[in-house]
């Protein structure tokens, strides 16, 4: 299960190569940088760090300027994003992916092998 979990995540981020978005004024309340905290695989809710192994970290880092950058297992990319108040719009290689936005919460949401799985991030407070 982990190893399909970490090949998910690696599907998602390689597919995020490629960003287009519009910069937005309001984006304060999303700008910064995101972890994801648990994990919910079909009705089983879990920590995310209970799947990760070191150096597999999974991090969404947004800018004011409606820039983005997302790490997933040391891999890198950059991008652009679109925030609607409710959620963070991508697009990426011709396709599109939306992150819900709720009360601080960010969720991407999959479907893999027929089985809805989530990633709720939680903002990272900067000391």
């Amino acid at each position: 299960m982990i190893k399909n979990i970490s090949a998910l995540l690696l599907c998602v981020v390689l597919g995020m190569c490629v960003f287009a978005g519009c910069s937005d004024d309001n984006n304060s309340e999303i700008v910064g940088k995101w972890v994801p905290t648990t994990v919910t695989i079909g009705s089983s809710t879990v920590p995310y760090s209970d799947l990760v192994k070191e150096g597999r970290e999974f991090i969404l880092t947004f800018e004011s300027n409606g820039k983005c950058k997302i790490i997933l297992g040391g891999i890198e990319n950059e991008g652009e994003f679109t925030f609607n108040e409710t959620s963070v719009d991508v697009k990426y290689g011709g396709q599109s992916m939306k992150l819900d936005y709720n009360q601080g919460i960010l969720t991407l949401t999959l479907n893999y092998n027929n089985e809805s799985t989530s990633y709720m991030f939680s903002k990272v407070v900067e000391e």
